[in-house]
Order: structure tokens, then C-alpha cells, then sequence
């Protein structure tokens, strides 16, 4: 797509007031001197630096740039050139800094050069800024595009894609909020307002005409959908020339999809034109509010299960909206299960692009250990039903009865390469057959991350990480004497493993060395570090454990497990649980109150800076079926009300002996000490222990194989 350059930003005025006879010469005054970092260059007085996203990652040859000078200075003394060409004009004078900004056009793919020049009749200063300009299609950081790739544009109401990228024309819909509380188009933006036309007040208490701009178009590959109230009749509806009007409170909520997925398709985005009571985009909670909303069909995790290559498209998208709706005051993500788990991947990935989290149905990462579960699915029936009971059954799993069959059924067949829905090709020739078609898409999360992991130089495939290499089912259970040792000795001689097909065979799984050092450097196995200990965490959940769901309570405290063993401390974090989902519609409220009262405190970002600004009901909360509100701190296996009222369960891996941040993808191995069990084997169940685990069992007690902290953000694939 050409992304069409716009006019400078927020609150911007002519200088002429500066150009009058008698300004003084700003430039023979001394001023600090500032240092350069990505995205700034600068000379003394004189500095340039980029708004929009980071200097080396820009994107559709455009860029908000700022150029700072000394308080006063007129723009008769400044110039700006790119490559040479004088682009000057796109600046503007922003009275609150007296800095000058502007969205520069022209930009070459590739490098290019900015140049500001400050004149005086007693001295000349010079600021030089590097640039990259990459192509709105992308790839940026994420590596070469998944391939092959289908598009939906035409079903997105774009029309047809205009290139292999899939790339569409930008697209502008009206529509407005009826007194009868739904959504209705807005047929004539300037025309007669509708008589049922509601009104709301924003955060900021300003009363505005309920209408919602809907800006839609593609990048990287995506096709994304921001949503802005707005009154057209004062704003006017020229793309090429709009500005944001007084209904937009300068915030945006980001919102991600959940589950995970392996498909090599765009993704329908449904068009926001018919009448209802919203959905998608046309979010009432954050619309009503004065919220920005954003949308896009890669921030899905059910279509791909990419942290690496969704983080880039949020990048990507917020330099588009910080270009043409002005710098942000902040960004907050949303969203549950899969969409937790790219808040909280991202933000280690890319600190910086979400200013808040409300992860909701928290899981802690993208790399769970579903291959338990679909493993101990299938060994069951493999095994004395007069023996194994539920209650055995369920001290093996650590899940509520159910749970492990959920997750068998939704995702066992992730890592099979030949499964058509998970790839969702229309064109099921393109799909990966061992006999008809050894090289096509092959439909497993491992090759959706093929740029992360890496392929294998024999098969050409993606290396895995998968594992379960000497990992003991059913420790705890039977150290706590819910199970034998013939029974403990039976589940771990028959679990076996899962090939690079996805079959079930004797054989345990062993992960590739390449993968899981890959994974842990990534990010996308997240060992919580830095980044995440700077942004307000709120996770929300429903109580869902006792229908045997996926989404069980345990993973909030993994999650916090893991911010404790990576800084030291967890307070950034929120625990809410209820029986319903009352919670995560007050999760907006409490962080807006959190995100303003530390964007207004001048100190730099800090996990204290952020701690000190929690909101009163920022705290763990449960409330019990009748809506009742009970505050206390919220901890693993306490004895406390919230834990009474909703039990927390464990899982397969926590039952083998990982630690609570279960952030272990392949053990080291120990060899076996009987004396560490509390049962006792035989001579007999010795040696048949000793040929289940002939390299020896797991040692938790030490880092995983190839566990090590990420490697950096912002990583180029």
C-alpha cells in the first residue's frame, strides 16, 4: 500500500510571531549538550530525532520528525533537506516546546539522510540524522514472509489486492451510535445528523457527537482497522488532509486475539458497516470513553502463533497512527489467552510499544507444553481402566478432569504438517504431503516460526524445541501416594513422545539444541526480564478451571513467578478473579488512572516509578458469586478466602517437578537417585525405572538445555 504523507501533528501553529523584526540570536546562547541514541542525532544546540518509530525501522517512506532548537528560534533560521532536497515546509512550530515537527515524505527505501541547518548572523549549527525506510509490506526485523500467503482483502472490504503482498487501498467508514445502543452507518459524514444520534462524554469530560471514524488498510501484510470517535462536520473527511478532533482523548487500547494458530492466510478483517451493537473494531467500552482502538488481522494469535512478526506489525501500525493522528499519550494492550500471550511477548520483545497490559485468561508465553497433555490423552486408554481411576488420573495431570483432553482436542493437531484446517489454505495443493508435495506449507507451529528457530539443513524443515526427555509424570503424585510405583513406572514406560509430524510414537521427544536456545534468545519463550517489569500488568480472569477449560488460574501466578525470579520483585502486577467476567470490563478504568498518573510524573520509567502510581483497586481482588469484593494479596497454595472460593490446580509439568515459572522447555538430566523418592521401588521396579529413563531423569534444580535470557529486543531475523 502507498501510505499518503500527511500534515504535521498535534496542536501545530504558524511561527510567525517569531519572524518578527528583533527575535533575538537564540544561537549565541549556550545550551546543553545531548547525546545520540537510535532515532536522535544531534550537534549541541541543534538536534534531530525521529517520533514515529526508531530511525533504522521506519516503514512507507514517510516520518514524524522533530528537529529541536533552542526556545525562540524562528523557522526563518532553520532549513531541513532529505538526501539534499529541501523539505523544510513540512515543519511546523509546536507552541507547548517551541520544537519544530512535521511528517516528512519522500524517503527512499533503503538509506537516507536528513540534514538540519540552523543559521544565524553569528553562527551556523548543523544536525545529521540516519534513516532506513523499509516497505510498508515489510519484513522490517521478522525475516523473510511466510510463503505461500493468500489474501482477503475483497471479504475485508478493501476490494481485490493489488499485489503478492496483498496490499489494498486505505478505506474510510463513518458510523454512529444510535439512542437505541447499537452502531449504524453514517451514510453522509457531512451531511444532516441522524435524529437518533447519541452523544457520550470522554475520560478528558468532554460531551461529543457518538460518531466513530474507522480508518482501514494494509501493513505488513495485515490488514488493520483503527477506530477514533470524531465529528467530521468540524474535522472534515479528507484523509489526505484530517486531523484528530476533541473526542479523542490521545490514548489507544490495542487489541489481540486469542488462541493459537498455524495459518498462511491474511485474515478476514469484517468491514464495520452494518448496523449493530458492535464488535470487532467498533468497541463501545473504549469508543465511549475517547479511546483509540486498533485492530489487526496478524495481532491474532489463532492465525499465527508469531510473537516475533506480530510485535513487528504493532511497531509498524503505531508509526502509522503516531504519523497521522499524532504522538500518543499512551498505548495499552488487551485481550485474552492468545491475546495474553502476545501483550506479554511483545512487550519483552519490544518494550516500549505497549505502555500498560490487561492480559486476560493469562497463559505466560507461546511456547506451553501441550504435548503433555496430548500425550497423556492418549496413554489412558492404553492402559488397566479397573486400575487407573479419575482421581489417579488427575493427580498425574495436575488439570481438573476434562483439561487435558481441551487442550489434546483444540491443539493436538498443531504439529501435524499435513493438517489443512490449521493451515487454512483455500488452495489445498499448496499443503505439505510427504508423497505429492515434500516441500509445501507445512501446517505446525515450528514452521510458523521458522525464522526464530531455524531450519534443519537435512529435511528443510523447522527445527523443533519440542521435549520431554526425562521428564517424570506423575512425580508428585506419587511422592504424595496417589499412585503406585508399577502405576508412576506403567504412564512414563508407555507416554512416549510426538515425531516431527506430529505422530505419536514410542520414542520421548527430544528438542533440537538450534531450537531451544532459539526460543529462550527470542523472547518468545519469556523469561520476563527488564521490560516487563516497567509496564502495569492487570490480569483478569473468569474461573473457569472446574468445566476442565484450558484457561486454568494457575498461569497468572506463573507468570508472576516469573517476574519474582527475573527482578526481584512482582508489584507491577494484578491478580483479579471472579466467576463471571465482570472484572476485565473495570480493567480499562484502573488503567487509565495508572498509565496517566505515570506518564504525568516526569522521573524516568522504573518499576518503582511505576509501583508508586498504582490506583487504589489496583491490588489482587477476588470477588465470590454474589459480587462481594475481597482484597487480598493473591498467593500460590495459600489458605486464604480467594483460593477457598476458587481453587488453584496444577499441571502436568508442576506435577514432574518444574518450578512454578515452568519456564523449563527441556530439562537437564540427573541420574536417579531412589532416595529422593518417597516411595519405595523394588530390585525389580530398580531396573525397570533404569530402562524407562536410561539417560536419566530431570534435575530442576538447574536451567533448562539452552535456557539463557533474551538475547536483545528489537532482533532482526
Amino acid at each position: 500500500m502507498t501510505i499518503q504523507m500527511r500534515a504535521s501533528i498535534v496542536s501545530l501553529a504558524a511561527a510567525a510571531a517569531l519572524t518578527a523584526a528583533g527575535t533575538p540570536d537564540v544561537w549565541s546562547q549556550p545550551g546543553p549538550q545531548r547525546g545520540s541514541r537510535a532515532g536522535v542525532e544531534s550537534r549541541a544546540l541543534l538536534e534531530i530525532r525521529t517520533l514515529s518509530s526508531r530511525a533504522d525501522f521506519l516503514s512507507g517512506g514517510d516520518a514524524l520528525i522533530e528537529v529541536r532548537a533552542p526556545a525562540g528560534t524562528p523557522i526563518a533560521q532553520l532549513t531541513l533537506a532529505l538526501n539534499g532536497k529541501d523539505v523544510t515546509s513540512y515543519l511546523k512550530n509546536e507552541p507547548a516546546t517551541g520544537n519544530y515537527r512535521g511528517v516528512v515524505e519522500g524517503m527512499t527505501i533503503g538509506t537516507n539522510t536528513l540534514l538540519a541547518t540552523a543559521k544565524s548572523p553569528k553562527a551556523r549549527h548543523e544536525a545529521k540524522l540516519t534513516i532506513i525506510n523499509h516497505p510498508i509490506t515489510g519484513p522490517i526485523l521478522s525475516g523473510p514472509h511466510l510463503k505461500p500467503y493468500e489474501c482477503s482483502t475483497e471479504q475485508s472490504g478493501l476490494g481485490a489486492a493489488l499485489d503478492a503482498n496483498c496490499s489494498a487501498p486505505r478505506k474510510i467508514w463513518y458510523l454512529y451510535r444510535s439512542t437505541d445502543n447499537t452502531f449504524k452507518p453514517l451514510a453522509d459524514p457531512r451531511g444532516v445528523r441522524p435524529a437518533d444520534l447519541a452523544t457520550t462524554t470522554t475520560t478528558d469530560g468532554k460531551a461529543v457527537p457518538y460518531i466513530v471514524r474507522v480508518d482501514s488498510g494494509t501493513i505488513n501484510r495485515a490488514i488493520y482497522q483503527i477506530a477514533v470517535l470524531d465529528d467530521p462536520s468540524a474535522t472534515g473527511i479528507n484523509p489526505a488532509a484530517w486531523q484528530p478532533g476533541d473526542g479523542w482523548n490521545r490514548k489507544f487500547v490495542v487489541s489481540f486475539g486469542g488462541s493459537s494458530g498455524t495459518q498462511y492466510i491474511q485474515g478476514v478483517m469484517a468491514p464495520p458497516t452494518g448496523a449493530g451493537v458492535g464488535g470487532g473494531v467498533v468497541n463501545h467500552a473504549a469508543l465511549s470513553k475517547g479511546f483509540g482502538y486498533l485492530i489487526s488481522s496478524e495481532l491474532v494469535n489463532g492465525r499465527r502463533g508469531n510473537g516475533v512478526l506480530q510485535g513487528e506489525a504493532l511497531m509498524m501500525i503505531k508509526e502509522y497512527i503516531t504519523e497521522r493522528y499524532g504522538v500518543l499519550k499512551w498505548m495499552a494492550g488487551s485481550g485474552g489467552s492468545g491475546g495474553a500471550i502476545q501483550q506479554l511477548v511483545i512487550t519483552q520483545m519490544y518494550p516500549g510499544l505497549m505502555d500498560g497490559l490487561m492480559p486476560s485468561l493469562t497463559f505466560p508465553d507461546s511456547t506451553l507444553h501441550t504435548i503433555d497433555s496430548i500425550l497423556l490423552t492418549n496413554v489412558w486408554p492404553k492402559l488397566d481402566k479397573n486400575v487407573w481411576t479419575q482421581e489417579k488420573i488427575t493427580a498425574v495431570e495436575g488439570f481438573t478432569p476434562g483439561t487435558a483432553r481441551a487442550w489434546n482436542a483444540a491443539y493436538g493437531r498443531l504439529g501435524v504438517p499435513t493438517n489443512a484446517s490449521g493451515c487454512a489454505l483455500a488452495d489445498k495443493t499448496l499443503i505439505y504431503d510427504p508423497v505429492t508435495n515434500p516441500k509445501g506449507a507445512r501446517c505446525t507451529t515450528q514452521d510458523i516460526r521458522v525464522n526464530v528457530y531455524g531450519r534443519d539443513p537435512r529435511t528443510g524443515w523447522a527445527r523443533r524445541p519440542t521435549d520431554n526427555v526425562g521428564l517424570q509424570y506423575g512425580l508428585a503424585a506419587l511422592n504424595g501416594g496417589a499412585i503406585t510405583v508399577d502405576e508412576f513406572l506403567d504412564v512414563n514406560e508407555k507416554v512416549g513422545g510426538t515425531d516431527i509430524d506430529g505422530k505419536i510414537v514410542a520414542e520421548r521427544t527430544e528438542g533440537d539444541p538450534i531450537a531451544l536456545r532459539a526460543a529462550y534468545e527470542s523472547g518468545m519463550q519469556a523469561s520476563y526480564h527488564a521490560a516487563l517489569a516497567n509496564v502495569p500488568i492487570l490480569m483478569s480472569r473468569s474461573y473457569l478451571d472446574s468445566r476442565g477449560d484450558i484457561h486454568d488460574r494457575q498461569r497468572d501466578f506463573v507468570v508472576r513467578e516469573r517476574l519474582q525470579k527475573a527482578n526481584g520483585r512482582s508489584d507491577n502486577s494484578v491478580i483479579w478473579i471472579a466467576n463471571t467476567v465482570a472484572p476485565i470490563a473495570a480493567s480499562l478504568d484502573t488503567m487509565n488512572a495508572w498509565l496517566d498518573a505515570i506518564v504525568a510524573d516526569p522521573k524516568p520509567l522504573s518499576p518503582d516509578k511505576v509501583v508508586k502510581h498504582k490506583p487504589a483497586d489496583a491490588v489482587d481482588t477476588c470477588w465470590d458469586p454474589s459480587g462481594t469484593k475481597i482484597v487480598e494479596p493473591a498467593v500460590f497454595g495459600a489458605a486464604n478466602k480467594c483460593n477457598a472460593l476458587y481453587p488453584i490446580h496444577s499441571e502436568p509439568r508442576l506435577v514432574a517437578g518444574a518450578p512454578l515459572t515452568n519456564d523449563v522447555m527441556k530439562c537437564q538430566l540427573k541420574p536417579i537417585a531412589f532416595g529422593d523418592y518417597k516411595a519405595s521401588f523394588t530390585d525389580a521396579q530398580k531396573m525397570r525405572m533404569k530402562m524407562v529413563f536410561p539417560t536419566g531423569v530431570c534435575d530442576f534444580s538447574k536451567p533448562g538445555v539452552g535456557q539463557v535470557p533474551i538475547k536483545g529486543t528489537y532482533q532482526t531475523y
